[in-house]
């Protein structure tokens, strides 16, 4: 495991890279390389990375021919290959090159999951009355396609409560990964128990995923009872300015309708704040007992931040056990650990 490099490969959420700077800290050899430098739909987050396969304006022939190159590079220099939500090529398409070439080079892979990227809608609209997007065929013949060709080379899936339900069909064995964050990087600032005016913060990726719509109408229907708080919606901020508007707030309302929470809700809790989000009751008890997320859905929203609103002792101690958790749980340090001996594990599988 020294002489070569883990490679974690795609750009989920910063994820990977936070993953590599945590294992580097630990003497274990390991980078974050992602396709090229290009965020999801509308966002410049300047996540960071340590290398990449390509530029986003070479052409299409270089593009491919960077493709086969670092391939070829990573069956040389790999030790392991855990890919986060994407593979080098084509997802449907890794049982056809990518997939055999480090199975018989002797590499084991891992895969980790986003959400949309290995959920299939049918299930999720079965499962969750409030999930944001309605059952397509075609979608969810893409996701078989998917699975179909990494179980064919990849034995083994790290993810989170809600995907590992989905994917235990295709894989031997379906390890438990929690999104780490980098504690350093994040301001603690509990909720002081005596302010009587909280701002309420919400910075939505993907409004419809996150519910946006219902949130600014719960907010509006408080306003006119006349509740004393703040309401801040932003989007279009760098990591770091992300970073800083959390730790100005006193509520952080994260999303209501996906049904299992994402990295933003973890350094939400990790900067001690109180995170409004959605979980499916048939997953809550998949997570650790002390969850201390906020569970919120479109009907309960209102009621739900009316309390919050009401209550500042509440907030301070949800704010508390919120970073306790994420300490505990979430620590870029702590998922080290757990992937070294998951690594561990496949590597003699």
């Amino acid at each position: 495991m020294q002489d070569k490099y883990i490679l974690q490969y795609g750009s989920l959420a910063g994820w990977p890279y936070k993953v590599a700077h945590a294992l580097r800290e630990k003497g274990i050899n390991s980078k974050n390389v992602i396709f090229y430098d290009k965020d999801v739909h509308d966002l410049s987050r300047n996540l960071p990375y340590d290398g990449s396969v390509c530029h986003p304006d070479d052409s299409t022939f270089k593009k491919i021919g960077s493709i086969f190159k670092f391939i070829e590079q990573v069956k040389n220099e790999c030790s392991i290959v855990h890919y986060h939500s994407s593979n080098i090529f084509f997802r449907e398409l890794h049982s056809l090159y990518e997939g055999p070439k480090f199975r018989k080079a002797g590499i084991p892979m891992l895969i980790s999951f986003g959400g949309g990227d290995a959920r299939f809608l049918k299930q999720a609209n079965e499962l969750n009355p409030y999930f944001y997007k309605p059952y397509s065929r075609k979608i969810d013949t893409i996701i078989k396609l998917r699975y179909s060709s990494w179980k064919q080379n990849i034995r083994f899936c790290a993810t989170d409560p809600e995907l590992g339900e989905v994917a235990k069909p295709y894989f031997d064995k379906v390890f438990t990964f929690r999104q780490p964050v980098i504690l350093d990087e994040i301001n603690l600032k509990v909720p002081d128990a005596n302010n009587t005016c909280p701002r309420i913060l919400h910075i939505p990726t993907e409004p419809k995923v996150k519910g946006t719509e219902e949130i600014v109408a719960a907010v509006e229907n408080l306003k006119k009872k006349g509740l004393n708080f703040e309401f801040v919606l932003k989007r279009q901020l760098t990591q770091k300015e992300v970073y800083q508007e959390i730790s100005n707030c006193d509520v952080y309302v994260d999303e209501l309708r996906c049904g299992s929470h994402g990295v933003t809700a973890v350094e939400t809790m990790a900067a001690g704040k109180p995170t409004v989000t959605f979980i499916r009751e048939d997953l809550i008890d998949k997570f650790p007992e002390e969850l201390p997320l906020v569970n919120a859905n479109p009907d309960t929203i209102e009621k739900v931040l009316e309390e919050l609103i009401l209550d500042a002792q509440l907030r301070h101690n949800i704010g508390k056990a919120s970073r306790a958790y994420v300490e505990k749980y979430h620590d870029s340090r702590v998922v080290a650990d757990d992937l070294i001996e998951i690594y561990k594990e496949i590597e003699h599988a």
